[in-house]
């Protein structure tokens, strides 16, 4: 009879430990905590990121951050951003303090990406090379590519780089030291043809919508908060729209151009030659020509203004893009 009571205790006591394992658990989960860092920020082009009129990365970004937001907060999950304005610039490692002041399950850091000979496209997520860093990092990615694309972006996958001092990449190195997993996303490249019409067709709220899904799925995976979010129609990325507040399907685009006024420089400085209507013609780098009225000309470098320089920017320009950005 002793034997039965004690084996019952023993029973009881394990079944009890058991469900407040759960519990405890089942609250870590449902109490999870992201941070978004939307990348670079400063004032003027000095902390721009990616820059390839005229779009501004750290716009972008924070654009992109803003709404993903919105949507994980409507779902349920505590969010916050390591900056809410383009001119902040937080040091790397004082954006996974601060990710870890707010004991973050995730530090999910917001990029798009950009080369100078603008043949590269698709999207990738960075991740830890270490241990759980790296099982969630690549858990949490393939999420968030899985759903980029679906807007047609290409996926170059979940990828690792080592550094001198471990990870390469400074916020994952700083995360992970501070025990929170954190990731790279580089949505598209913002200079390649084929990434850049989804990033216009699809809108910056369809990005950012699919990195709140992604995500989303994540924290389900996980025995998260256990929201989910309705896929919204692709939305047009509108100049001038406010990423404050916004909501899937809402139209959202930063000021992606730090002066959209008209540039002091004129078409006569350019170096380029005029035909006889007084067209201008140019030529890029890879020698492809294409000519352009006064006022096309003109529309060019006041989308440039912001640089400075805006024919040292023009001049590294494909033809065929200026091409385009000039008919818009």
């Amino acid at each position: 009879m002793f034997t039965n009571k004690r084996c019952l205790f023993h029973i009881f006591k394990a079944a009890t430990l058991s469900l407040l394992l759960t519990l405890a658990i089942g609250t870590k989960a449902n109490a999870m905590t992201i941070v978004l860092d939307p990348g670079h920020g400063g004032a003027g082009t000095a902390g721009a990121g990616a820059l390839y009129p005229p779009y501004m990365e750290k716009s972008l970004n924070l654009a992109v951050a803003s709404q993903v937001k919105s949507e994980l907060e409507s779902a349920g999950i505590t969010t916050y951003m390591t900056r809410t304005s383009d001119d902040q610039n937080p040091s790397l490692d004082q954006r996974a303090a601060y990710a870890k002041s707010v004991n973050a399950d995730l530090l999910i850091s917001i990029h798009f990406n950009s080369c100078g000979t603008h043949d590269r496209n698709g999207s990738e997520v960075w991740t830890s090379l270490y241990s759980t860093y790296y099982t969630t990092g690549y858990s949490v990615g393939s999420n968030i590519l899985q759903q980029l694309a679906g807007l047609g972006l290409v996926s170059k996958g979940v990828k690792t780089k080592l550094g001198n001092s471990g990870d390469y990449y400074g916020v994952i190195r700083y995360g992970v030291a501070l025990g929170v997993p954190t990731i790279i996303v580089e949505h598209c490249y913002m200079d390649n043809a084929y990434d850049r019409s989804i990033l216009e067709s699809k809108g910056l709220s369809g990005i950012a919508h699919a990195d709140a899904t992604g995500i989303i799925n994540y924290v389900n995976s996980v025995g998260g908060a256990g929201a989910s979010l309705a896929k919204s129609d692709p939305v047009s990325l509108t100049e001038g729209a406010t990423a404050n507040g916004s909501t899937a399907g809402t139209a959202v685009a930063p000021t992606v151009k730090a002066n959209s006024g008209t540039t002091t420089r004129t078409t006569t400085s350019s170096g380029f030659p005029k035909d006889a209507a007084g067209n201008i013609i140019y030529t890029d780098p890879s020698g492809n020509t294409a000519t352009f009225t006064p006022a096309q000309w003109s529309k060019l470098l006041g989308n440039w203004a912001y640089t400075g320089e805006a024919e040292d920017y023009i001049r590294k320009v494909p033809a065929g893009d200026l091409k385009a950005i000039a008919g818009q």
